[in-house]
């Protein structure tokens, strides 16, 4: 009848990511390969483009990855991998802060020079603050919560398409929960946080988890702080666009390496699938599965 089959869903994504991306994008040419997993590479040029990937992988079932991390290199389905915002990107100090920045996240450690905040750490130049956030540069490490604290706020596009400010939630918190998505997660992070496995996990040498579940811990040294939520996440719980950072007066500690007892791992893996299930359900930003280097901590 001259009709043409209908595209497959992979062309069909990608298709419809040029019409509505400004950035570049390219696609992998053993995508159409048999047993070959569908990849492409967006540069956007615009938070926009950010936010229409996310649309389109949501849609098409594709995963929305952060470029440079290593760990969602283990997904095995069709895969976007999305490079942070350089274009135009900026910082300027907060006024009403001292020592205080604001930054947008593809701007680079050679940027932030001046600023003084990443004086004395072992950090490539290239990186950008998205890809330091997401702990990149560190990727056989658990994060450290005391570097973490250079983290003030964070401005992260979520899962569901919500463009939310996270911070500090403590008795201090300025910084209100503006979305009514973010309003009902937030619960189940803190339920989720005071659970016996949380808690046993707390009282190992160093947090065993892959996310920070610990930022939400309410103690005398710290408060509770969402964006400290996901430092070093490996891009699996949100899309940075804007972090504030602050200048801390001693050197903080970049993270732990080392082995973790089987059943402690096993609470801890639990924890991370939990967590990942409450922020990304529907695994817009990568598989539930961890990567076998951070599971193992080797």
């Amino acid at each position: 009848m001259g009709r043409r089959p209908p595209a497959p869903p992979w062309d069909l994504f990608c298709a419809r990511l040029v019409r509505t991306c400004l950035g570049s994008v390219r696609v992998a040419a053993s995508s159409n390969a048999q047993g070959a997993v569908a990849q492409a590479w967006l540069e956007p040029v615009r938070h926009a483009d950010v936010a229409h990937a996310r649309a389109l992988c949501q849609e098409y079932g594709v995963t929305l990855a952060l470029a440079g991390c290593t760990g969602s290199a283990v997904c095995e389905r069709a895969t976007l991998w999305v490079t942070p915002l350089t274009h135009g990107a900026t910082f300027s100090p907060v006024k009403e802060q001292a020592g205080c920045w604001r930054v947008d996240a593809g701007c680079t450690i050679a940027q932030m020079q001046e600023t003084g905040i990443f004086e004395g750490l072992a950090l490539a130049p290239e990186l950008t603050l998205a890809q330091w956030f997401a702990g990149v540069c560190a990727p056989q490490q658990r994060a450290s919560l005391e570097a973490a604290r250079i983290v003030e706020r964070a401005e992260v596009l979520l899962a569901d398409g919500t463009l939310e400010v996270l911070g500090p939630f403590g008795s201090n918190a300025q910084t209100p929960l503006r979305s009514l998505a973010l309003q009902r997660l937030v619960p189940r992070l803190f339920e989720l946080a005071g659970s016996e496995a949380a808690q046993r996990c707390a009282q190992a040498s160093f947090w065993p988890a892959l996310f920070r579940l610990d930022a939400l811990f309410d103690c005398a040294a710290q408060e509770p702080n969402l964006a400290q939520l996901l430092f070093g996440h490996q891009g699996r719980l949100g899309w940075v666009q804007t972090l504030w950072l602050r200048r801390l007066d001693t050197l903080p500690a970049q993270g732990h390496v080392g082995c973790v007892l089987p059943d402690l791992q096993l609470l801890a893996s639990q924890l991370d699938q939990e967590l990942k299930h409450i922020l990304d359900p529907l695994g817009v930003f990568g598989v539930d599965a961890l990567a076998k280097g951070l599971e193992s901590g080797s």
